[in-house]
């Protein structure tokens, strides 16, 4: 994992895994939220860890995520919101937990502003589903979401105008919104770098 960190972590946004992170004027903190992109090694190879929703939650029910959610109040900022999402949802604690960087965020149609954080999970022993949130957790080859062959881009007329998405279906679990947003997010900025050497 650790050389497949130096392959990821050139595509990253640095600036906000320190301490001085920005955390916003209380308006704005309102509509933030913060996922992990949480990687794992599996069959000698990096494989990303996902979660399928409750199917009785109110808001994207039964949708495929990655593990994250709103900033609260005694979040110190918004990283330690990603930290705190992952705790709560699928027990992993955060010291298993390494930050490599961030991708811009994105925006969802609820009007929240979602930094996805990218990083490893040292141990899925203690894996724990919290059954309010999340129905289950499950892996994906990275190597999956890498062949472009297997994203299907879709577009939709909102009442904003015309907004673009990506669809991936790995064995039956069907992955797209926010999740195959940021997921393409990434696997662009490695394969433009590629094609460009």
């Amino acid at each position: 994992m650790k050389e497949f960190s130096k392959t990821v972590k050139p595509y990253l946004n640095q600036d906000l895994i320190d301490e001085r992170l920005w955390q916003g004027s209380p308006g704005e903190m309102e509509r933030a939220a913060a996922v992990l992109f949480p990687f794992y090694w599996k069959q000698d190879e990096p494989w990303v860890l996902l979660t399928q929703r409750n199917r009785d939650l109110r808001h994207h029910s039964g949708q495929v995520s990655f593990p994250g959610g709103g900033y609260e109040q005694q979040d110190k900022n918004i990283k330690h919101t990603a930290y705190r999402e992952t705790f709560e949802e699928i027990g992993i604690p955060r010291k298993h937990i390494k930050l490599w960087g961030f991708l811009d965020g994105v925006t969802s149609i609820s009007g929240f502003h979602v930094t996805p954080f990218v990083g490893e999970i040292s141990d899925l022993s203690h894996l724990s589903i919290d059954k309010n949130e999340v129905d289950r957790a499950f892996g994906v080859p990275f190597a999956f979401f890498e062949d472009i062959n297997n994203r299907v881009k879709h577009k939709v007329q909102t009442p904003l105008g015309e907004r673009h998405y990506y669809v991936f279906d790995y064995q039956g679990d069907v992955i797209w919104g926010l999740t195959a947003q940021i997921i393409v997010q990434l696997v662009d900025r490695i394969n433009k770098n590629n094609h460009e050497r």
